[in-house]
């Protein structure tokens, strides 16, 4: 290796003092062992940079200083430091000044680097520098939260929740129950032990909204005569047929056809709506009696054609002396079950018109006089989705029933009970998300409904559902089927039976005594369901 060292030092030096041979020949003659030898040369090489340029940068430097050499009258052995044959000590000081240098090259490169990444970093501390400048209370805040305990940082995420649970203070002071559970009710009565008893008979009421009976007819057939078969009904009250007069004897439709074959043994009675086709209009259901006689209607609507005609016995108030309230059995009367005459359990008048002409016309109301008690059937004014109505219905409406009612009850000395889609969820009980904030602008849970329904009861009437089962919460009979609510029970009670007090409370003598109302929830055919009421009859 040091013959080959000595001999490369040589051949360099002698390329150097030979300035007048051409250097690009030399230099590829001497490529291979440059490159092979020295890392440095190869380097040179790997770079793309010509070997023999490097040499003719070498040989121009040489001749420079042979030239001030000569202007400075110095001789050619001063220039190599040695005479010619005394080559070895000067060609290891050429060597050593070239790779001083190169060495100094590389230096200087290394200290610009150096200096370029100096600038970069000062720039960049000088742009940090200034958006800390431009944010100094973000930094501020950055640099003690490092440094806090866990029991301050506790603290901090403790404010911080409820700074961030002030805003939607405001959401829960509007939200609202979300009830949609049926608590179990208990049944208060049982009509099969009592229809075993003697003196004693269940007379059943029901009501039932059927949101257009043309419409609830062809979807259920057999819903009303399953219905009355199951709970044996006495009477069967509708609201919402949205029927006209026509639409009876209709040969097309078939539904006078239709009633008398499904609830054959029935009294059909209606009440059109005379202001707008397919509007409102309710209709009553009574089962006739063996021996009993049947009864026309008072008002303007419709009574069934069916069974034999016989005379009427007169309006409400008679005009003879004779009193409506004589429910003593007479000679030949009929007994039921129970030993109950047949007279106590049918209608003496039927009225298709509560007979207040500013609410007749709309086929809202028919009023049944029976020996112990009057049954009202009612579809009262809904306030309409922009509250049109609201003024109507609370202050006329509402008021004027409540007179109708009190002058029946005084007049004909016996209770009243109204009944039906009444279009008012009373309190919290009756809707399942009482506290949201549309209700108080949604017909039938605005304050001024619920407050004249409150008057009503306040005048001497009671809530049979209610009074009889006060705990019981999620039992409605409304669910809105635009938004699919009937199935998670998402809805509103909006059907009642309301009865003077006489008919709750028990006591010696009373022959008419309400035992029990509940809701049929499972019943289906309309966005309304079922409501039930017991009355038992006594001898």
């Amino acid at each position: 290796m040091t013959i080959f060292s000595t001999f490369r030092k040589f051949l360099l030096v002698r390329y150097c003092c030979c300035l007048a041979s051409p250097p690009s020949t030399f230099a590829f003659q001497l490529a291979p062992p440059f490159s092979l030898s020295s890392p440095h040369l190869y380097k040179k090489v790997s770079t793309s940079q010509p070997i023999f340029q490097i040499m003719s940068r070498r040989s121009s430097r040489a001749s420079s200083v042979a030239a001030t050499a000569k202007i400075s009258g110095a001789t050619d052995d001063d220039i190599d430091g040695a005479p010619e044959n005394e080559a070895s000590p000067t060609q290891s000081d050429v060597l050593k000044g070239a790779e001083k240098s190169k060495a100094s090259d590389a230096t200087t490169t290394k200290k610009t680097a150096k200096k370029k990444a100096a600038t970069k970093k000062g720039k960049s501390k000088e742009t940090s520098d200034d958006e800390d400048d431009s944010k100094p209370k973000a930094k501020k805040k950055a640099a003690p939260k490092k440094r806090k305990s866990k029991s301050a940082s506790a603290s901090d995420d403790e404010s911080s929740t409820t700074k961030k649970q002030k805003s939607p203070k405001k959401k829960k002071a509007a939200d609202h129950q979300r009830w949609t559970e049926r608590t179990p009710l208990t049944r208060h009565w049982d009509s099969e032990k009592a229809m075993a008893s003697t003196g004693s008979y269940t007379f059943t009421v029901i009501s039932w909204n059927v949101a257009g009976l043309r419409a609830f007819v062809k979807k259920q057939p057999d819903a009303l005569m399953n219905l009355a078969n199951k709970y044996q009904a006495d009477v069967i009250c509708l609201q919402e047929t949205k029927l006209q007069e026509g639409h009876l004897d209709d040969k097309k439709l078939k539904l006078r056809e239709h009633f008398e074959e499904k609830l054959e043994g029935y009294e059909s009675h209606w009440s059109y709506s005379l202001t707008k086709k397919g509007y409102s209009g309710t209709a009553m259901f009574i089962k006739t009696r063996e021996g009993g006689e049947k009864v026309e209607d008072g008002g303007k609507g419709d009574s069934s054609k069916k069974g034999k005609k016989q005379a009427t016995l007169g309006a409400f108030f008679s005009k003879t002396g004779e009193s409506k309230n004589d429910t003593t059995a007479k000679e030949g009367d009929v007994k039921l079950t129970g030993d109950v005459p047949i007279s106590h359990l049918q209608p003496i008048n039927i009225n298709t018109e509560l007979s207040l002409p500013a609410h007749d016309g709309e086929g809202r109301a028919i009023t049944a006089e029976f020996p112990l008690f009057y049954l009202t059937n009612l579809y009262v004014p809904n306030s309409g989705q922009k509250l049109d109505r609201l003024g109507y219905r609370t202050e006329q409406w509402d008021a004027d029933l409540l007179t109708k009612m009190q002058q029946l009850e005084k007049e004909g000395n016996k209770p009243v009970i109204w009944l039906g889609d009444l279009n008012v969820a009373h309190n919290e009980r009756d809707t399942w998300n009482e506290g949201a904030k549309h209700l108080a602008k949604s017909a039938g849970t605005t304050a001024e409904e619920r407050a004249s329904f409150e008057r009503q009861l306040g005048a001497g009437y009671i809530d049979a559902f209610r009074q009889l089962h006060p705990e019981g919460r999620g039992h409605y009979s409304y669910w809105s089927q635009r938004a699919g609510n009937r199935e998670p029970n998402k809805g509103l009670r909006l059907d009642y039976f309301i009865c003077s007090k006489e008919l709750m409370e028990d006591g010696d003598g009373k022959k008419a005594l309400v035992r029990d109302s509940y809701i049929l929830p499972e019943e289906l055919g309309s966005d309304h369901c079922p409501i039930v009421l017991e009355i038992e009859i006594k001898k």
